[in-house]
């Protein structure tokens, strides 16, 4: 199983949660279902058979992936996270949060983590203001 854990050095559109809880049945083209459910806490959970997303938003919605630290300072009050879960078992993560510090600060601090806990980078980008940084190991779960 392959793991994937992407994390961005720009804060993404947090989401608003709506309360309540509730679930929908989209069916495609093709006749393939995608199940959505809204919690009330924040929560999105996207099914199909090709597996789960889940998306958090707020506070809790920046939590970072078993084994990474969080990052020093972070405003994470308008976090989003988005899990996801593939039928074959992958999984993958990606996170956000508000910092002053510079995404090159951000990045660094990240690669230093995911190298120490065994992660092979897989991908960078560097848009100035906009970095990103993926990274993947096999065998793990997401805190293994």
């Amino acid at each position: 199983m392959r793991t994937t854990h992407m994390v961005s050095a720009v804060a993404l559109l947090a989401l608003a949660a709506c309360g309540g809880s509730d679930e929908q049945v989209y069916r495609g083209p093709d006749g393939e279902e995608v199940r959505v459910e809204r919690g009330g806490d924040g929560t999105t959970t996207y099914r199909s058979a090709d597996g789960d997303a889940v998306i958090t938003t707020g506070g809790s919605g920046a939590e970072m992936p078993g084994g990474l630290p969080a990052y020093p300072g972070a405003d994470t009050s308008r976090g989003i996270a988005i899990n996801t879960t593939a039928r074959d078992g992958g999984s993958g993560q990606v996170s956000s949060f508000q910092t002053d510090d510079s995404p090159a600060e951000v990045i660094a601090f990240y690669r230093a983590a995911l190298e120490r806990d065994g992660y092979r980078i897989a991908a960078t980008m560097d848009m100035g203001q906009t970095q990103m940084i993926a990274a993947e190991r096999d065998g793990g779960g997401m805190d293994g």
